[in-house]
């Protein structure tokens, strides 16, 4: 069992004796809670000015797609230039986003808040695999899996924050406050990464683009095991989270108690991941494979809770529920990419996997909308959910998936996830 966040490893090593590392914490905990404000404040904005299920699908589907044709071109960039440089560009770029959509935000047709919304995402794109392949550069191997958890445990609380902040701020003051909360906060985490200096960055091979991007693919179609856990995952935000997402402000507003409802329930689900966080930071299963995937099957509590009336408490639980098993997928998953892949073609791979998960979610928004329509809510619903619990399943049987790892290389019991061993 190890130690907790923070405490002395094996090498006797802490995070608090890594200042980089917890300069690139603080930077992206401050960008997570203003990630947060804006998909909350643009759709009850949109509810206050009488959109229905299409408009806010279009709103939320801007960031989606941006992220499915950007990710890799932002992995690509990761393995090739300063990633504290890139993180700075990101949220200096985001930073204007907000502070010109604020300044026009009168003039503006709903529609366009999906534009907004998409430029924002191409930002994200360059900062998820700039950020997630920098952490091994900044940690010992032993330190992965505990650095991964404090970084989704500010991240997580910080969406707590962002969703309540967000309803609160709209409902009571108005979208204009909101949206220079989220500026402001973007400001403070572009100025919080500079003077951070990536080690490796002069280290990377010098190779085209193109051949950047098939070594990323290539690395993937090698582990079975990695495309079956992308595909899952692809099929749960298409199933899943789109939809949720997509009606939950409705059914909020209809039945739930009103607007600020809704960032009640997106906090519930940011404040389930963090006992995941304390779980996965401590608990090292034998097979995590099998521990995250069979929990992700549980994700379909989401589309379930809002097919029938339940009360608000009964909701908030189910959303809770989810954002605990993503957490513990997603830490021993991340874990076992940085663990698993050679640092060369990291980035990529990592991109690769936020590209393939997102890949369905803009068809997952823009089918909501005429699914509701041909066959209702509930229906519509209900099928999500049965769809998200398989997918997730059927990935156990792929060998490999059980232990995340290569079939030939699974680890014995008590063996840690923080091992530099990588499959070529």
């Amino acid at each position: 069992m190890s130690a907790p966040t923070g405490t002395a490893t094996g090498s006797g090593e802490k995070l608090s004796q890594h200042p980089l590392f917890l300069r690139v914490w603080a930077s992206q905990s401050a960008g997570a809670i203003a990630d947060q404000i804006l998909p909350v404040a643009f759709a009850l904005y949109a509810v206050q000015r009488g959109a229905g299920a299409g408009t806010i699908a279009v709103i939320l589907a801007g960031r989606a797609i941006a992220l499915v044709v950007c990710l890799l071109a932002g992995g690509i960039l990761a393995d090739r230039v300063s990633r504290p440089r890139i993180l700075f560009t990101a949220d200096l770029m985001r930073t204007t986003i907000v502070l010109g959509t604020l300044l026009c935000l009168d003039s503006l047709p709903l529609a366009a808040l999906g534009v907004v919304t998409a430029l924002s995402g191409v930002a994200e794109s360059l900062s998820r695999p700039a950020m997630r392949s920098l952490v091994p550069a900044l940690l010992p191997a032993d330190l992965l899996v505990r650095g991964n958890a404090l970084v989704s445990a500010v991240q997580r609380f910080a969406t707590l924050l962002g969703a309540l902040a967000g309803a609160a701020i709209v409902t009571a003051i108005g979208i204009d406050a909101a949206l220079g909360l989220a500026a402001l906060l973007f400001a403070t985490g572009a100025l919080a990464v500079l003077g951070v200096r990536d080690l490796a960055a002069g280290t990377r091979p010098r190779t085209s683009v193109l051949a950047d991007a098939a070594a990323g693919i290539a690395t993937v179609r090698r582990r079975p095991w990695v495309a079956a856990v992308m595909a899952a995952v692809a099929v749960q935000l298409f199933a899943g989270t789109a939809p949720s997402l997509t009606l939950l402000p409705l059914v909020a507003a209809e039945r739930l108690g009103g607007e600020l409802a809704y960032g009640v329930v997106l906090a519930a689900a940011a404040a389930g991941a963090l006992p995941a966080i304390a779980l996965a930071g401590r608990w090292r299963p034998r097979r995590p494979g099998t521990v995250s995937m069979l929990a992700l099957t549980t994700y379909a509590a989401l589309p379930a809770s809002l097919a029938f009336a339940l009360p608000l408490p009964v909701t908030a639980l189910c959303f809770a529920v989810g954002g605990f098993v993503v957490e513990i997928y997603f830490l021993y998953w991340l874990s076992a990419l940085q663990r698993e892949i050679p640092a060369a073609v990291l980035g990529k791979t990592l991109a690769l996997d936020q590209l393939s998960a997102f890949a369905l979610l803009p068809v997952g928004y823009a089918l909501t909308g005429p699914a509701v329509a041909a066959f209702g809510i509930r229906p519509t619903l209900v099928a999500a959910a049965a769809l998200t619990a398989a997918a997730s399943a059927l990935t156990l049987l792929v060998p490999g998936v059980s232990t995340f790892s290569e079939p030939a290389r699974a680890r014995p019991a008590g063996a840690t996830a923080g091992g530099r061993d990588r499959a070529e």
